[in-house]
């Protein structure tokens, strides 16, 4: 057994044994009060259910309950109480898994991350990052459903935080990451949602930033000097130039990690994150940002759009002087992030993280929805004489989100949606713009895989297939794209 799962472990035995004392019985043994004895003891089980007890300011989670199965959690809304009461300042707790309390520490953020993985294994995995300058484990945790036989690729959304105590981010994705995966076990929509696309989150990717939190207010004492939001290639500036940056990008071990990470993060289209409040600004000088790519972020931003909270941060207001995981993000790797505005150290203190992880959890929720996603539909079929076929298809990308971004593009990143043809011969092939538009542009040279070129939201190709193949065969047409995962339909020829 592992050091960690032996931990959760040992609080699961002290939880019930410093919760359940109860005063020894009367030796009179009188039926009376034998009767509140127990009435006492079933109290004391609900309050225990309801998340009462809990000590305020704790920053160790208690594990899972091993023995019950997943709590019916209510979809969260911006400013609902906690569950059981308001709780105390600072922290999360709700039914069916331990408070989450601000602010963590690493260690703390990892038993959680445990946990959650423990608790729901058919839907929570856990990835290792690599290890910080002080040897910390940085650890992952995909949320979507798992299956033992390798399947397609699937639209990821990866949230992610890297900041020290003053951040309620890490707070907010474990309520996001518990509540998700024991949604997944009674929630059709969220078990649909998680069946289609993958939820990434990364809590402390600096978790040195969060070693030696005691208390409200803690900062990083000890932290090295260079910061892990300054020393990513993208804008980068010397140490002499911009201090903590770094003799070269990538000089600890935590952002060469999460570089490498987020460059192999397959399928990766959209990154969330966290920043304090701050005025806007205009991207460092030379950053790069295509029209078309700021009509994405803008329409990001008013999808996620919710009432009574603050606007989601696109990258080019946050002002960064060049050097952030976030500039690699969109600069490197074309994908697109955006931040939600932090509450500040006075209101999470007041008890206002339980707002606004409840936004988080919402806002997540249909940033999912509004991945890029591929799907393909048989439209028509004709047979032309003998072993000849005429199959129409359509490809549409379901979101809101393109298949790629104009900067991917403008890199020549690897990102046309393509189509593969089996069981059958391609001869020729003919595209129409929409709908009700007659097909045009044939074309006799044909190999496969097929490019359908990069899909923009909501956008659709029409394809007319020439096809030799015999009568009964069976013939199977995949598109897949690098951010909106695969589609397939299958043709049994009459």
């Amino acid at each position: 057994m592992s050091q960690a799962g032996l931990a959760l472990l040992v609080l699961a035995a002290l939880a019930p044994a410093r919760s359940s004392q109860e005063p020894p019985a009367n030796e009179g043994g009188q039926e009376e009060k034998q009767e509140q004895q127990e009435e006492k003891k079933e109290e004391k089980k609900e309050e225990k259910k309801a998340g009462e007890g809990q000590e305020a300011g704790h920053d160790d989670p208690a594990p899972a309950p091993a023995d019950e199965g997943p709590t019916v959690v209510p979809e969260a809304t911006p400013g609902a109480e906690t569950a059981g009461g308001a709780g105390a300042p600072g922290e999360l707790a709700r039914p069916g898994h331990p408070a989450v309390v601000w602010p963590l520490s690493s260690d703390a953020i990892t038993l959680h991350l445990r946990g959650i993985a423990e608790a729901h294994p058919a839907v929570a995995a856990l990835e290792s990052v690599g290890r910080s300058t002080k040897g910390l484990e940085i650890l992952a945790l995909r949320l979507g459903l798992r299956s033992e036989a390798p399947g397609p690729e699937k639209p990821v959304l990866f949230l992610v935080d890297f900041q020290g105590p003053a951040s309620a981010g890490p707070e907010a994705m474990l309520e996001l990451a518990w509540q998700l995966a024991a949604e997944f076990e009674h929630d059709e929509r969220v078990r649909a949602l998680l069946e289609r696309t993958t939820l990434v989150i990364a809590p402390a990717l600096d978790p040195d930033a969060r070693a030696d939190v005691t208390s409200v207010g803690v900062s990083d004492a000890g932290h090295s000097a260079l910061r892990f939001e300054r020393n990513f290639p993208s804008g980068w500036q010397p140490d002499s130039v911009r201090p903590g940056s770094g003799r070269v990008p990538l000089t600890e071990p935590q952002t060469l990690s999460a570089a490498r990470y987020l460059a192999n993060l397959k399928g990766c289209a959209v990154v969330l994150g966290f920043t304090a409040p701050a005025p806007r600004g205009e991207p460092y000088p030379g950053a790069e940002l295509p029209a078309a790519d700021r009509e994405v972020f803008a329409k990001l931003g008013a999808a996620l759009d919710l009432e009574g909270a603050s606007a989601l941060v696109p990258w080019f207001e946050l002002g960064s002087p060049g050097g952030s995981l976030f500039d690699f993000a969109y600069q490197a790797r074309g994908i697109y992030p955006l931040c939600f505005p932090l509450p500040t150290e006075e209101e999470l203190a007041a008890g206002g993280l339980s707002s606004f992880g409840a936004q988080v959890v919402t806002r997540v929720k249909r940033c999912l929805a509004l991945l890029p996603r591929v799907e393909i539909a048989q439209e028509g079929l004709e047979r032309l004489g003998g072993d000849n076929w005429q199959l129409d298809v359509r490809i549409q990308n379901v979101g809101i989100v393109p298949t790629s971004s104009a900067l991917a593009r403008h890199n020549a990143s690897l990102s046309d949606v393509s189509l593969r043809l089996e069981g059958a011969k391609l001869m020729a092939t003919a595209r129409k713009p929409n709908a009700g538009a007659p097909y045009t542009d044939a074309s006799f040279q044909v190999r496969t895989p097929l490019s359908a070129g990069t899909l923009a939201g909501g956008e659709g190709r029409w394809l007319r297939l020439f096809l030799e193949a015999a009568p009964s065969s069976s013939v199977r047409l995949t598109t897949s794209s690098p951010w909106a995962g695969s589609s397939a339909v299958e043709v049994t020829l009459p």
